[in-house]
This record gives C-alpha cells, sequence and structure tokens, in this order.
C-alpha cells in the first residue's frame, strides 16, 4: 500500500519549468492542444473562445467578452520531460515544503530605491485541519525601474490549489519576463496602451491555462494507469489465495486501493486567482482574474484601489484560471462585470503598493457599508488610510529587511481583532518606493 501511495504522490505533484517559452503568434496553426477540441491559435486582438462547462459560476447573468474578433490561443512548445511541469521538486523552493502544512514564504528585499515585505501564511482552518497554505507570491526586480508584483490564492475547493497558485506565480513571472524582452519594452521605455497590454496579458493567461489543462490531462492518463495497475496486481493475489483470512485482507486492500486513488485530476483542481502589477518607470500595468485587492498610494498621498474583485453571489465565488474565464460568456460579477482579464495602465508611480489575497481584506480594506436611501450594503473597494498609514510609519522605522517582514505578518496576523478572527490563508505583498 505505501508503494501505492507513492505512486499517487509521485504524480499529483506540480512544479512549472523555466523552459516553458511565451511566443506572439505568426501563424494561425493549432498548436500543443490540451482538449479534444481544437482551440483557435493567438492574432493581435481579444477573443470569443467556444464555451465549456462553467465552474464556480455565482449566477446567470453574463458579461460579453471585448470584441468579437477572434484571438487564436498562444504558441506553447509542450515541455520536455526533463521539465514535465507534473513532476516532483527535487528540492523546495525558498525552503517551503509544499508538502508541509505549516507552508510559509516570506519575501524581504530592500535597496536604495525602496523595499518590498511579503508573505504568504496559513490561514487558521488550515492549520486545524492540516491542509498546506493554499496562497503564493512572487516579487521580480526585471530591470532599473521594473517591478513585479505577483499575488494567487488557491481555489478552497480544488485538490491541488496550492500547486496552482504557485504554478500561476511561476509561470506569469517567465512569461511576463520573456514579453518584455521579446518587445523591448524595458531598452525602449515602452509604456503600452491598455489595449496593448490586454492583449499581450490575455495571451499570457491563456498560455498558462493551456499548459495545465494538457499536464492535468497527462495527469489523469497517469491515474489511471496506476490504478489499474493497483487493482490488477490485488486481483492476481486474490485468484491464487484460498485462505479465508488471507482473502479478507486482500480485498481489504483492494478497497483501500479504490478509496486512496481518487478521479483523475483536471484542470478545475489547480484553480487558482492571479493578481499582477508590472512597475514601469512610467506607470503601473496592472490585471487579474479573481477576486483579491490591489491598490496604492499615490506621491501626492491618495489611497486608491486598482481593481475590482470578481465576486458572485455566492459567498466567495470567484473565477481562476484555468477557469473559463475567456468564454464569449462568462458570470456577470456583482461587483465588477468587467472583461476578463481586468486590466488597468496608470501613468503614475507609486509610493505604495499593495496586493493581497482576500484573506486580509477585512483586515485592510473598506468592504462593506450601507447605503442609507436603499438600506443595502455595498462595497466601497477602497484602501482604508486608518489602517495602511500607522502601517506605513511602522514599516518605515529603522528596521532590517527581516524585521519588516515579521513585523508586517505580526501586525496583519495578530495586530487586530479581524486578524485573530480571520480562518483564510493570507497573502500581502506590500511595497513602499522613492
Amino acid at each position: 500500500m505505501k508503494k501505492i501511495r507513492a505512486k499517487i504522490r509521485a504524480i499529483v505533484k506540480i512544479i512549472f519549468s523555466d523552459d516553458i517559452e511565451y511566443e506572439p503568434k505568426t501563424d494561425t496553426k493549432p498548436v500543443d492542444e490540451p482538449v479534444d477540441e481544437p482551440v483557435d491559435n493567438p492574432v493581435d486582438a481579444p477573443v470569443d473562445e467556444p464555451g465549456v462547462e462553467i465552474v464556480d459560476e455565482p449566477g446567470d447573468n453574463s458579461v460579453d467578452v471585448s470584441v468579437d474578433v477572434p484571438v487564436d490561443e498562444p504558441k506553447v512548445d509542450d515541455p520536455a520531460p526533463d521539465n514535465d511541469p507534473v513532476a516532483e521538486p527535487k528540492e523546495p523552493e525558498k525552503g517551503i515544503d509544499l508538502d508541509n502544512p505549516e507552508r510559509r514564504l516570506v519575501t524581504s528585499v530592500a535597496g536604495e530605491d525602496g523595499y518590498v515585505a511579503g508573505f504568504s501564511i496559513q490561514g487558521r482552518s488550515h492549520i486545524s485541519d492540516g491542509t498546506p497554505c493554499e496562497d503564493y507570491h512572487a516579487y521580480t526586480e526585471l530591470a532599473p525601474g521594473w517591478k513585479l508584483l505577483i499575488t494567487s490564492d488557491g481555489a478552497g475547493s480544488a485538490r491541488e490549489s496550492a500547486r496552482g497558485s504557485k504554478a500561476n506565480c511561476d509561470m506569469a513571472t517567465n512569461f511576463i519576463k520573456q514579453l518584455l524582452a521579446q518587445k523591448g519594452w524595458i531598452e525602449k521605455n515602452y509604456m503600452p496602451t491598455e489595449l496593448e497590454w490586454y492583449v499581450e496579458i490575455r495571451e499570457i493567461f491563456l498560455a498558462m491555462k493551456g499548459i495545465i489543462t494538457a499536464q492535468a490531462a497527462k495527469q489523469a492518463a497517469q491515474y489511471k494507469a496506476t490504478k489499474e495497475a493497483a487493482l490488477a496486481e490485488v486481483d492476481a493475489e486474490i485468484a491464487k489465495t484460498e485462505d479465508k483470512i488471507a482473502l479478507a485482507k486482500l480485498e481489504s486492500r483492494k478497497q483501500s486501493v479504490i478509496e486512496h486513488i481518487n478521479k483523475p485530476l483536471s484542470a478545475r483542481d489547480f484553480n487558482a486567482t492571479i493578481i499582477l502589477m508590472l512597475i514601469t518607470p512610467n506607470g503601473m500595468l496592472t490585471a487579474h482574474i479573481g477576486d483579491g485587492r490591489m491598490g496604492y498610494k499615490s506621491k501626492d498621498g491618495k489611497w486608491t484601489a486598482l481593481m475590482t474583485p470578481h465576486k458572485g453571489d455566492e459567498a466567495s465565488s470567484t473565477v481562476f484560471i484555468p477557469n473559463d474565464w475567456e468564454q464569449n460568456r462568462v458570470p456577470a460579477f456583482t461587483m465588477s462585470e468587467a472583461y476578463l482579464p481586468d486590466v488597468r495602465v496608470v501613468h503614475e508611480l507609486p509610493e505604495v503598493a499593495v496586493l493581497m489575497s482576500d484573506g486580509c481584506e477585512n483586515i485592510t480594506w473598506s468592504c462593506y457599508a450601507r447605503d442609507e436611501q436603499t438600506g443595502h450594503y455595498y462595497d466601497p473597494n477602497l484602501p482604508f488610510a486608518g489602517f495602511f498609514e500607522p502601517l506605513l510609519e511602522e514599516m518605515n522605522r529603522d528596521l532590517t529587511p527581516e524585521q519588516r517582514v515579521d513585523r508586517l505578518i505580526e501586525i496583519i496576523n495578530v495586530g487586530t481583532k479581524a486578524g485573530r478572527a480571520e480562518h483564510d490563508d493570507r497573502t500581502m505583498l506590500f511595497g513602499v518606493f522613492k
């Protein structure tokens, strides 16, 4: 039984390779399709994709994707066997054991132009039931003046959401690097238009969805083969055993195999949100799919939200990668009703930038207000300056990078009543720039 479980654990590992390449489309030939029906290849406009079943749909209303011009799916070469995203990592990255329920990821960077402190920590509900933190984040300094911040929150209903959130951060980082290199935006000090940014980031997100879908299909085949082999092994022993006690043990073993080898993984088992901010010398490029919060403090001291979370009528309902957010009709989210992915181009540099999962929003954001005329509650979607200004003052003290991130975790985790009561995983990236 231990051998069987080891096989199963091996095939559910997922860590995405740096070798996967993002390529702008130059033709219309379908490539590397992960599903049975062909998907068009990318061109330079947004898409209305053919539909499959919507996951986690919060309501009956829908919104249309931005335009009716078809877009082909981006070309992504199938990774070589040695770089298979399904493979188990030889060593945990950044000291993180993906199988350790006490997973804790921290980022602490300081330089002449400011600092970034970030964390992903396990929520109380996951501590109590021994499940891993399903959040992840990434911060990368790409070039002087170019910084990339990403957070991802795995869906609680998805079996491998912890790996899905990490995959989203890893793949988005790699694809953004490739995009900047291929387009020469850093060398040209180029700031794209909102349409240009939408087309490029949508193509990247589609590529990410395609990779996850393809790998899930491979894993499904592996699951089936492993289960059939394990059952055949037990059945062979049953066939040649006459002792009743031994037969009873073998039947129990067979039932255990059936129970422990669950249904094959699907792409939805890796569902996770993504929030992304690319800071350039000329402003900010943002994109997101799903919920969470993102905002900034401008140089003149104003706090502003940079996204409207995709939330449905049901509590905690949202969309994910690799959800079918690219379909020509997607759920109408009561808080956004925006085209997906939701993107913004801001021609202003931040003094402070903040990205977070929804596990932090009740502590830091103005999320609930009552309309006195209707009596209904709504989401003002504003960073709470009464929280962030004291936090900024505290973080600007003479602290080491390690002390700064530890202090940030302490304030978010136990510094408020809402923080102490929060059961969800929590992720935050907090950047201060000169």
